[in-house]
């Protein structure tokens, strides 16, 4: 009995999708889009209590505030922030990039989380493209290659 219970340990343990990584971050600054539910909230949380300083990239700024409220809160970390970001608006991704561009000395990690599933019905962008592939592709590509300049 004792040894199933060891190997149902040691497999939860390494498959159970959760990060062994104690390593602090401090002095590190880190983007999370879709940050305001879920596993990016939970992922923002996670590099707070490790120290980091925290962009919280969302679409709903006021979920977004409440959830930085709470990881302030909890972890003890007031360096989280709110931003605007909306992955599926391709005007809206290259705001929020410039935006980081001149106001942040450095970007040690991007986190790119947003996403949407589930649509009954195709929809378009402004931009012309189907929204879920906006959103969970093509903002996330944009953002990206806009940040590494």
């Amino acid at each position: 009995t004792a040894v199933v219970v060891l190997a149902i340990r040691l497999v939860y343990r390494y498959q159970s999708g959760r990060c062994s990584s104690h390593r602090k971050l401090v002095g590190k600054t880190v983007i999370v889009t879709g940050a305001s539910a879920g596993i990016g909230k939970e992922a923002a949380r996670d590099l707070a209590r490790r120290g980091a300083r925290v962009i919280l990239a969302c679409r709903n700024i006021n979920k977004a505030q409440k959830v930085a409220d709470d990881i302030m809160r909890t972890t003890g970390n007031r360096k989280v922030v709110v931003r605007k970001l909306d992955t599926s608006d391709l005007a809206s991704v290259r705001r929020f990039a410039r935006g980081i561009l001149a106001t942040e000395t450095a970007l040690h990690v991007l986190v790119n989380n947003a996403g949407i599933y589930g649509m009954s019905e195709k929809k378009l962008t402004a931009d012309g493209l189907e929204l879920t592939m906006a959103t969970n592709h093509f903002g996330h590509f944009l953002l990206t290659n806009m940040l590494l300049g």
